[in-house]
């Protein structure tokens, strides 16, 4: 009895390389520019600076850029910016979108202006 498999050479995985779909590729891109992304650090602001833009946000209702103050893990620099309208405070805290976030943990804040605040129904 001959086995088929004797003479069959199994290249493993790479037979499988050309299975990729542009979908795995794209988000396989969209990682690895991720890992590479570093955030810099913006001009640190003063207490006093931090509460005038916060007050022209609040009064305008304008969105924010902010820039906690606080650094990765991973040494890619300061966390994600956090970007939104402000939507109240208590004491030291402030409410952006869904997040609270610390005065104090505030490195820079900025008005942001390309905020997209509507979402267009594809008709």
């Amino acid at each position: 009895m001959m086995k088929l498999n004797q003479y069959y050479d199994d290249r493993g995985v790479k037979k499988y390389m050309g299975f990729y779909l542009s979908e795995h590729t794209r988000e396989l891109e969209l990682e690895k520019k991720e890992a590479n992304r570093i955030n810099f650090g913006l001009e640190t602001m003063t207490l006093t600076e931090v509460a005038e833009v916060i007050e022209i946000a609040l009064t305008k209702d304008l969105p924010v850029l902010i820039q906690p103050n606080i650094k990765t893990i991973d040494g890619r620099g300061f966390n994600d910016n956090i970007v939104g309208k402000i939507l109240g405070f208590s004491g030291d805290l402030i409410y952006v979108n869904e997040l609270c976030i610390s005065i104090n943990l505030i490195r820079h804040i900025a008005i942001s202006e390309n905020v997209k605040w509507y979402v267009r129904s594809e008709g």
